[in-house]
């Protein structure tokens, strides 16, 4: 009598983690859009942010198949991710994908995104295809840029779907909108940087992950539809801009930094300009001073030993895909990134080599 094959290797435990702030006209599309989908018994957190708006009772009411967790507060996007990153790892997650309110899943976004994740064993971070909504032909990104000056871009912003590579492939750092993180990853090099609390927190993992060895992909065949919209509220520009220099200042080696300055002092300049013109030269000028605050010094050193604790890889190497290009939405056709093209081009050609 034969015996029985051996079992095969047990299918990888995945969570959902949602973030929820005022976000009650949001509810039943992105968890309708969830208990539609192929999730194969994975568990579904949502984690509301102290909304004043009825979300917690919209999602307690209408979909109580899902985990809610009630943070009482704004955590920020960071803060209420790693609640619900927490709650997950904990419950023996070994993938765990972030999910905006805003968005609907295909049905096979989760599977298609564990078997890329399965294929490429050192991604730690795998982004879904992003298309906008509702011009469900045009992307909203396929996996997010990064300029060597620590501006985060979406990547191939509004083209064509069908111009989309089919197989997954490495980028600069995956947008937070709709990730799967591999929890062996994250176990690694840490959760979401909540002194962040808003903005770029998906940046800095994703170059928090280059940094030991670990990459960033998008899986086209995972697909999320985003209600993206670039917001000009002026105190977006305050974390924007005090993010940026948290992050550089964490992760850049000493050496990159002060090859760097010259570049960043010279978009420093450009920017007070753009600011003045744009209105937001305030939050700007707010961002520079909450930098020299002695706590956030003395938050940016630890930060630092921890990152740099987790280095495997030279700069060299973990700047690789980082973008030249200055021209991203919410600047597109300014004459700020048309002034500073070609000296941006030819300033990393020259600097890269030196990292």
């Amino acid at each position: 009598m034969e015996r029985p094959p051996p079992p095969g290797p047990a299918a990888p435990r995945a969570a959902v983690v949602v973030v929820t702030w005022q976000s009650a006209g949001d509810v039943d599309r992105c968890f309708g859009s969830l208990a539609r989908a192929r999730l194969g018994g994975a568990r579904v957190i949502a984690v509301d942010n102290g909304s004043g708006d009825g979300t917690a009772a919209a999602i307690r009411d209408r979909h109580p198949w899902v985990d809610l967790v009630e943070a009482g507060a704004n955590l920020g996007f960071a803060g209420g991710c790693d609640l619900g990153l927490r709650r997950a790892l904990a419950d023996g997650a070994d993938f765990v994908f972030l999910l905006n309110p805003d968005t609907e899943v295909e049905p096979g976004f989760l599977e298609a995104a564990l078997a890329a994740a399965a294929a490429h064993p050192r991604a730690g971070a795998i982004q879904s295809l992003l298309l906008l909504d509702p011009e469900r032909d045009r992307v909203n990104t396929a996996g997010n840029e990064l300029h060597f000056l620590g501006f985060g871009a979406c990547g191939r912003f509004r083209a064509a779907r069908a111009a989309v590579p089919a197989e997954p492939r490495e980028i600069a750092f995956a947008s937070g909108a709709a990730v799967l993180c591999r929890a062996s990853a994250l176990a690694e090099v840490g959760l979401l940087d909540e002194a962040l609390f808003l903005y770029q927190e998906d940046m800095d993992l994703g170059w928090r992950l280059r940094l030991a060895g670990w990459t960033s992909i998008v899986a086209p065949g995972s697909v999320v539809f985003h209600r993206y919209a670039f917001s000009r509220n002026p105190r977006k520009y305050f974390y924007l801009e005090r993010n940026r220099y948290l992050v550089l200042g964490k992760l850049l080696a000493p050496r990159s930094l002060l090859l760097l300055a010259p570049a960043l002092l010279a978009a420093e300049l450009g920017l007070l300009l753009v600011a003045a013109r744009g209105g937001w030269l305030r939050e700007k000028l707010r961002a520079d001073a909450a930098l020299l605050r002695p706590s956030t010094l003395r938050r940016l050193a630890a930060d630092r030993r921890r990152a740099q604790a987790t280095r495997r890889l030279p700069d060299r190497e973990v700047m690789r895909p980082f973008a030249a290009a200055f021209e991203f939405e919410g600047l597109e056709g300014g004459w700020l990134p048309r002034l500073a093209a070609g000296p941006m081009r030819l300033a990393w050609r020259l600097l890269r080599p030196l990292l």
